[in-house]
């Protein structure tokens, strides 16, 4: 069972919903639907919904019994102690990492370390990107990773990875992004080298990712599964500043953003090609900014 509730939910987007779901209140949905369908709704919520809010709770084989997603709200989940929990995030609620008391977990420290700026006008950064088989940090794996490292405002590095799967890579995966099964064969390292690399250039340093909920859930379970400890970051996503600073667009796509910013289009969907996009994406909202 699922239950979703959202804000400023647009007509369109209703309708999709009611096509699974029961809607019982204004924004509340409820209903039974399969693993892949709710992800294909927590997509379309996530891609439609604009400057509104969701929030989707559903039954999982956890401790809990169940897990929820969020989207463009400051509730954000938390571990804490292996218990997912809900968090709200206030301003200056903490002061600096070491007024934090004991007891909470690595993933809500470093929740609670993050520094989200409402400017992008710093000089030096790191823009990151997956590309992934699914929706699901829990089932479904990371097949290629990219990184832009921008000092002084300028690029000084790019990384690339192709991530070795125990999945077959689904089709539409494969024709979203062009990725293939013998591509990651030939190509493909392991994800826990490639991650020991990435944390230590992302490591203490501004991160800027769009969407960043998403790939910062595949990157942190992946750690997790490897037993590897995920850096302190401060990481500004920009999907929130897109939204923000640039109103009425059908979707929040990074590139439907591109596209209205007037930037050339390129190959989307591949993790290198995303982050040189996005790099053009905040010089440019830096300008309406």
């Amino acid at each position: 069972m699922i239950v979703v509730c959202m804000t400023k939910c647009p007509p369109k987007l209703r309708g999709d919903l009611s096509k699974w779901l029961l809607e019982i209140n204004t924004g509340v949905y409820v209903g039974q639907v399969s693993a892949r369908v709710r992800e294909a709704l927590w997509k379309r919520i996530c891609d439609h919904i604009s400057d509104g809010q969701a929030t989707m709770v559903f039954s999982a084989q956890n401790e809990q019994h169940m897990d929820f997603y969020v989207h463009n709200t400051s509730w954000k989940p938390v571990d804490f102690d292996g218990i997912k929990l809900m968090k709200h995030l206030e301003k200056n609620c903490f002061s600096s990492q070491s007024e934090l008391k004991p007891g909470f977990s690595n993933a809500a420290k470093r929740e609670m370390g993050r520094k989200r700026r409402n400017s992008l006008n710093v000089t030096s950064y790191v823009l990151i990107d997956i590309e992934t088989t699914g929706l699901s940090p829990e089932n479904d794996d990371i097949i290629e990773i990219g990184a832009l490292e921008i000092n002084n405002d300028e690029v000084s590095s790019e990384r690339g990875w192709l991530i070795q799967s125990e999945k077959n890579i689904p089709i539409e995966i494969q024709k979203l992004t062009g990725i293939d099964n013998v591509m990651i064969e030939k190509q493909g390292v392991w994800l826990s080298n490639v991650l020991n690399e990435l944390f230590e250039l992302i490591r203490g340093k501004n991160v800027f990712i769009y969407n960043a909920s998403f790939d910062l859930s595949f990157l942190e379970n992946s750690a997790k599964k490897y037993g590897l400890e995920f850096p302190e970051i401060h990481v500004k996503d920009i999907l929130s500043t897109a939204k923000s600073r640039i109103k009425g667009l059908d979707n929040y796509r990074l590139e439907t953003v591109s596209s209205y910013l007037g930037i050339e289009k390129r190959q989307c969907h591949r993790a290198l090609d995303d982050c040189r996009m996005l790099y053009e994406v905040c010089n440019k909202l830096n300008k309406i900014g």
